[in-house]
C-alpha cells in the first residue's frame, strides 16, 4: 500500500485528506463494530515523532498487511507544532483521521464552543483498560464524561541521579519520603554537591508541591471524592497540611537545595550542573538519558520517581508528566471511523507496543511489554506512576488560573510578598474565576462540596 510522508508543516498544510462521502455521521458517534473487510477505506494519520519514523512506517506497513482493505497515509508534524497544526486542520476541514496529542492537554480539543476534534474512546476504553500499567492513565483524557485519548506512551520527568556519586558517599536510592528529605539533608550537609538541581525558570521545583499534595490527598481520603475526580473538589477552610507544603519547599529553596538562584535557571542548565557534577540529582526526562550519559560516560547513572511517606510508599510515587496520546477525528464517515479504531486498537497491542519498547527505547503503555535493556527497564519500573490518581477535569481553565505556576514559583523564591496561605488561596480563586467564566465555561460551574470527612495521618513527614 502506498502511503505519504509528509515531515514539513508546509507540505502538511498544503496537503488534503479527502473525506469519504459515504455513511455520514454526526461528530462524537463511536463506532462499534470493526471496518467491513470487503469496504475499502483510505484513512490518514499524524504523528509528531520524526525521530522514529521509520518504525512508525514499518508498523503501519504491517498493519496494511493485516487490513488490505485499509490504506494509511502518514504525517509528521514537531512536538511543537501539532497543536496549532491540529487546530487549522480541523478549521480547513482537513483534520487527520487518527492523530497524536498528549493525552493530559486534550481539554482545549474538546472544550472549545467551536466544535469538538476527537471522537468518544468509551467503548474501547471498557475493552482495552486491563492491559495498561497504569489504568489512571485514562482519567486525564477523560472530559465531560467521555475518554478523548488513548495513552500511547509515557513522557515525565524523574530524579536522576548519580548512583557513582551516591556509592562513594553511602546514600542510597530513597524508599519513602521520610528518606527522600534525609537524602537532600544529608547532601547538602556534606557540602560538595547541589541536592537536587532543578530548572524553576521552568516550573520544576514545583514538582516537589505537586507531589506532596498528591500524597495528602491520598492519605486524607481526597482522591476517593467525586469532585476530585473531575478536579474542583471544594477547598477545605482548615489548608494546614497545604501551607505546610509550601513552607517545606520554600525552607528548602531558602537553603539552595536546588542551586543557587534556581528560581532562573532552565531545565537545561540544571542538566548541565548535573553533567558537571555539581549536582547530586536533577529532575530530568527519560529522553535526556543519552546526551547525560554521553557526557557523563564514567558515571553510573540511575533514577527515581518521587516517593511517598511510609504509610503509603507502596500504593504510589509522583511523577510529573503524562502521555503521547491517540485520538482520532469525529467529522468523518462512519467507516473511516470504524479504521480510526481499529489503527488506534493496533497501535497499543502488545505486539505493536514491544515493538515500540525494542526500537524506540520508549516507555510505553502496555503492561505486558518487556524491556531488555536493565537501565530502560528500571525507568519504566518508576514510569508506572505517571498519571497515578489523574483527575479528569470536566471544565475549561482560561486566563485567570493561566499564571497560578508564576504565582507558586514567586511564594518559593520568596518575591511575592504573600505567605503561604495566601498563594493558596489566590490559585484556588483563579481556579474558581475560570470555572465561572461562562466565556470559557457555558454553564459556569461550581466547587464540589466534599462527601466524607477527611481521614486523619501521621504528619510527621510534613514537619
Amino acid at each position: 500500500m502506498k502511503k505519504l510522508l509528509a515531515v514539513l508543516i508546509g507540505l502538511l498544510l498544503s496537503c488534503s485528506f479527502v473525506f469519504v462521502g459515504c455513511h455520514p455521521t454526526t461528530i462524537g458517534d463511536e463506532p462499534t463494530g470493526d471496518l467491513d473487510p470487503n469496504t475499502e477505506v483510505t484513512i490518514s494519520f499524524m504523528h509528531m515523532w520524526s525521530e522514529h519514523a521509520t518504525v512508525m512506517e514499518s508498523i503501519i506497513d504491517d498493519f496494511e498487511e493485516e487490513n488490505p482493505n485499509i490504506t494509511v497515509n502518514i504525517s509528521i508534524t514537531p512536538y511543537n507544532q501539532i497543536e496549532q497544526v491540529l487546530q487549522a486542520a480541523f478549521i480547513s476541514e482537513t483534520l487527520p483521521n487518527v492523530y497524536t496529542f498528549y493525552t493530559h492537554y486534550m481539554n482545549p480539543l474538546v472544550s472549545a464552543s467551536d466544535g469538538v476534534m476527537a471522537g468518544s474512546l468509551n467503548n474501547l476504553h471498557g475493552e482495552i483498560i486491563d492491559s495498561f500499567i497504569q489504568p489512571d492513565s485514562w482519567e486525564m483524557g477523560y472530559i465531560n464524561g467521555n475518554y478523548y485519548s488513548v495513552p500511547f506512551r509515557a513522557t515525565g520527568e524523574l530524579v536522576f541521579y548519580n548512583k557513582t556519586i551516591f556509592d562513594q558517599k553511602g546514600w542510597t536510592k530513597p524508599e519513602t519520603f521520610e528518606a527522600f528529605e534525609q537524602l537532600m539533608d544529608d547532601i547538602y550537609a556534606d557540602g560538595t554537591y547541589i541536592p537536587l538541581a532543578a530548572g524553576g525558570k521552568e516550573d520544576q521545583i514545583t514538582y516537589l508541591i505537586n507531589a506532596m499534595s498528591l500524597f495528602v490527598s491520598v492519605l486524607d481520603g481526597s482522591v476517593d471524592e467525586p469532585g476530585y475526580k473531575v478536579g474542583r473538589l471544594e477547598p477545605d477552610e482548615d489548608i494546614s497540611d497545604a501551607v505546610a507544603v509550601y513552607e517545606k519547599v520554600r525552607g528548602w529553596y531558602e537553603q539552595d537545595y536546588f542551586g543557587e538562584g534556581a528560581i532562573g535557571v532552565t531545565k537545561t542548565g540544571a542538566i548541565q550542573q548535573f553533567t558537571s557534577r555539581n549536582a547530586a540529582m536533577v529532575f530530568a526526562n527519560v529522553n535526556n538519558l543519552g546526551d547525560i550519559t554521553s557526557v557523563m560516560g564514567n558515571d553510573e547513572i540511575d533514577a527515581f520517581a518521587i516517593p511517598a511517606p511510609e504509610a503509603i510508599a507502596d500504593e504510589v510515587k509522583y511523577v510529573y508528566g503524562g502521555y503521547d496520546g491517540l485520538s482520532y477525528s469525529p467529522v468523518a464517515s462512519e467507516d473511516e471511523m470504524a479504521a480510526s479504531i481499529m489503527l488506534i486498537r493496533y497501535l497499543v497491542s502488545d505486539e505493536v507496543q514491544q515493538t515500540l519498547a525494542d526500537r524506540t527505547q520508549s516507555i510505553i503503555v502496555n503492561k505486558n511489554a518487556v524491556y531488555h535493556d536493565p537501565t530502560y527497564a528500571a525507568f519504566a519500573e518508576e514510569y508506572q506512576y505517571v498519571g497515578a490518581h489523574a483527575t479528569g477535569i470536566d471544565y475549561m481553565t482560561g486566563d485567570h488560573s493561566a499564571g497560578n505556576n508564576s504565582i507558586m514559583s514567586s511564594y518559593i523564591a520568596g518575591t511575592s510578598n504573600l505567605t503561604a496561605a495566601q498563594t493558596i488561596q489566590l490559585i484556588n480563586d483563579n481556579v474558581y474565576a475560570d470555572m465561572q467564566d461562562n466565556l470559557i465555561n457555558d454553564p459556569p460551574v461550581d466547587w464540589y462540596p466534599r462527601q466524607n470527612p477527611k481521614k486523619d495521618f501521621d504528619r510527621t513527614w510534613l514537619q
